[in-house]
């Protein structure tokens, strides 16, 4: 499957990305390469998720990437994995915006 970021995801990524490499760039790099493996394998294996245990109703996935949360949806229709939001895993994250039908 296709993994894209929603609008929304790639901006609240870019902060995460702009503040772990303010702070230190080689830090920056591992976790963009951390999750491009990680995207790389929900895009094989879009069902390994976990699903997210404060959105019980939603069919609504996740996967971490250290310390980061990222939760996704899965468009079955348009053979799409969809990121729909990033967290910080200590923040709590508000009910992410689902696409697919």
């Amino acid at each position: 499957m296709r993994v894209e970021f929603t609008a929304k995801a790639a901006a609240q990524y870019r902060s995460v990305f702009d503040r772990i490499a303010e702070a230190n760039r080689f830090a920056s790099q591992r976790f963009a390469a951390r999750l491009g493996e990680r995207l790389r394998q929900i895009g094989r294996f879009p069902q390994s998720g976990h699903f997210v245990a404060e959105f019980a109703t939603l069919p609504v996935r996740q996967f971490i990437v250290e310390p980061y949360r990222f939760f996704y949806e899965i468009d079955e229709r348009s053979k799409v994995v969809r990121i729909v939001s990033v967290w910080h895993g200590a923040q709590l994250p508000a009910r992410p915006d689902l696409h697919a039908p």
